[in-house]
């Protein structure tokens, strides 16, 4: 029995880590993220979803492209558009295990506004 219980914790850990919310990153409007001295925008969206909405000054980096271009950003802090829930997650967890600081987030279809 406890056996099946350990298999089944450490089994759920890397969906835990997948879908549980980032909590201390402030969510902002996308109307309110303009480009800011030293504050990188990042598009973490797909291709095919960015180009349909596109925001001036970002750069637009899907999350699998994140390990191959890390050097095409050029500041330490970030503030990451992304179009889901669990694009955002990956995204700010990535990130951080580079070494960015995260300052904000954006999506789209988000009601949030600081």
């Amino acid at each position: 029995m406890l056996l099946i219980f350990l298999t089944l914790l450490l089994g759920s850990f890397p969906l835990i880590k997948r879908y549980y919310p980032v909590r201390d990153i402030p969510c902002y409007h996308l109307d309110q993220c303009l480009p800011k001295e030293g504050i990188a925008l990042l598009d973490v969206r797909d291709y095919n979803v960015s180009c349909h909405c596109e925001i001036p000054g970002a750069i637009n980096l899907p999350i699998p492209y994140i390990n191959r271009h890390i050097k095409d950003i050029p500041y330490n802090q970030i503030h990451l558009v992304a179009s889901s829930s669990l694009e955002e997650n990956i995204g700010i967890r990535l990130l951080r295990k580079k070494g960015f600081n995260i300052v904000g987030f954006s999506m789209p279809d988000c009601q949030c506004v600081k």
